[in-house]
């Protein structure tokens, strides 16, 4: 008992620094300065995203087959590719925080696209399929920690009752709201003329 409390509080604690450490930056986007999350914040993201790897997947024809996890390195991908994967993840939370989820949407799309149709230096795909399904989740513990939805240990196992979901208890400014909008969609028509 004595853990589970002691973990969440640190959960808490932790999420609360990250939350900062990745809304500043984000703010800073807006006034032209040039900030990104720090080492620390990126791979405490990058280990809730792959401990939220799950153990099976749907394949293309629609079975389920099971994911061999014991090789971190079939999902990894290097620190400054995911550095760049949690700042658009983050202007995606933000939008969906404002209640812009149809952007939020499109905005999430345009990232898996754009990764989709990123090469190595020999013109074939940069990324794998293990590393795709990384991604993607890795964009959903941005958007968790973001909107204070993450859980861990026994957290996961309860009920969600809603009322530590900050997109339940945000009130988005109107400013806010238009500038959480044109940031995600200027970054989708950016991502979209990126080769």
């Amino acid at each position: 008992m004595k853990r589970a409390v002691f973990s969440k509080a640190c959960m808490v604690a932790l999420g609360s620094g990250i939350v900062l450490s990745l809304v500043l930056p984000v703010v800073g986007q807006e006034t032209g300065e040039k900030t990104k999350p720090s080492d620390r914040v990126v791979r405490v993201i990058m280990g809730w995203a792959y401990a939220g790897i799950p153990e099976t997947l749907p394949g293309p024809n629609g079975k389920m087959f099971k994911i061999d996890r014991s090789d971190p390195k079939k999902f990894m991908i290097p620190l400054e590719d995911a550095r760049r994967v949690i700042r658009q993840a983050t202007i995606s939370a933000r939008a969906d925080l404002c209640g812009l989820r149809d952007i939020q949407r499109q905005h999430f799309e345009s990232i898996m696209r754009y990764e989709r149709s990123q090469k190595n230096t020999k013109g074939k795909r940069k990324w794998s399929a293990f590393q795709m399904t990384y991604i993607d989740i890795l964009i959903a513990a941005t958007s968790n920690v973001m909107t204070g939805t993450n859980a861990a240990g026994e957290d996961t196992k309860k009920k969600d009752d809603g009322s530590q979901d900050i997109r339940a208890n945000y009130k988005c400014s109107p400013e806010e709201r238009a500038r959480a909008g044109a940031a995600a969609e200027a970054e989708i028509k950016r991502l979209a003329q990126v080769k």
